[in-house]
């Protein structure tokens, strides 16, 4: 697995979830957030709309000595790489369709648009500014045109080609012969976005990477447009109990504190199925699973200590399925282990 990093989209992909509406101090404490935890690139929006370009501008005065580089997400359009330019942004992630419709709206050729392709990234090498260039909807537009894109790309040292399931569609097997196949095709960095409509974002990031891609796209709780796409928290987890070694040069310990942020000004709860839901992330219930623990370590039912991520145990007892544990028992369990 030659995984290199991760670009978090929460300012980008994050808005466009139906309850996201960042005003700039909200844009400025993500930003904290993300910077704290070590994301290598953060995807900010297309500064040509002016009110975008002002967020974009107050987070490049914030970055300082951070490694991590902010990009903006734009079009194949060289009014968008110029506003970009303006807002001294590190690099440029430009989105391109293999749509004919799309194509043909436009008034172009696909030769056409090709070309305008290649003068935006000359342009973007110019200015000595990082370029990535993706494909939307990898798995359902022609597969043909989607080539010419990359193999242009590719031509001008891109230094990352996008591979997107737009539609969320594709599963594990689909995505892993899909990229060990443009793997073999190209040296560039692969790049990863995989939306979540069935599910599957989080184990297409791993069958993805598995295959040979090196970066994965991420948004804080996952959040994005429709069901979001693969969640920071869930595959900084992954990655920690494939090999700890990957994500060792990330503060982990920010993520349940960061993914509560996000839920608190969207007005929502932290999705149960993460474990940065600080009631049902660590909790346990069953007498079964309490007694385990209690008696043998929280190893028993526990993945990953929830100190590794910053949350919390819950142990919840007197219910209907609690079982004979005690409060003295969960005194005793704390005292050992507290959240380690």
């Amino acid at each position: 697995m030659n995984f290199k990093g991760i670009i978090d989209s929460t300012l980008r992909e994050g808005l466009q979830f139906s309850r996201a509406s960042f005003n700039l101090q909200e844009h400025v404490e993500i930003f904290g957030y993300l910077t704290s935890i070590g994301v290598d690139y953060i995807e900010v929006s297309n500064p040509v709309k002016e009110e975008v370009a002002e967020m974009v501008r107050r987070l490049v005065s914030l970055k300082g000595k951070s490694r991590t580089k902010i990009l903006s997400h734009i079009r194949n359009n060289r009014k968008d790489i110029e506003k970009s330019l303006e807002c001294q942004v590190d690099g440029l992630n430009i989105l391109c369709t293999a749509d004919p419709e799309r194509i043909a709206a436009l008034n172009l050729t696909s030769q056409e648009y090709l070309k305008n392709l290649e003068d935006n990234i000359l342009l973007a090498k110019k200015h000595k500014v990082e370029t990535r260039v993706s494909a939307e909807d990898l798995f359902h537009q022609p597969f043909e045109l989607i080539l010419e894109i990359y193999e242009l790309a590719d031509s001008l040292n891109v230094e990352r080609i996008g591979l997107p399931d737009t539609l969320g569609t594709a599963l594990p097997w689909e995505v892993y012969e899909k990229i060990s196949e443009i793997r073999s095709r190209f040296k560039t960095d692969l790049e990863v976005h995989f939306h979540n409509d069935l599910g599957h974002s989080i184990s297409n990031a791993i069958s993805a990477l598995r295959a040979g891609a090196n970066w994965v796209d991420t948004s804080l709780l996952g959040i994005g447009e429709r069901t979001g796409i693969t969640p920071l928290s869930s595959l900084l987890v992954n990655l920690y109990k494939i090999n700890p070694a990957l994500t060792s040069r990330y503060n982990l310990k920010v993520l349940t504190a960061a993914e509560n942020y996000v839920a608190r000004i969207c007005q929502m709860e932290v999705p149960m199925n993460l474990m940065t839901n600080l009631d049902n992330g660590f909790a346990h219930k069953a007498g079964i699973h309490l007694d385990a623990l209690i008696n043998f370590g929280p190893q028993k039912y526990e993945p990953i200590p929830p100190a590794v991520i910053g949350a919390r145990r819950n142990l919840i007892i007197k219910s209907l399925v609690s079982g004979k544990t005690t409060e003295e028992d969960v005194m005793t369990f704390m005292e050992k282990y507290g959240q380690d």
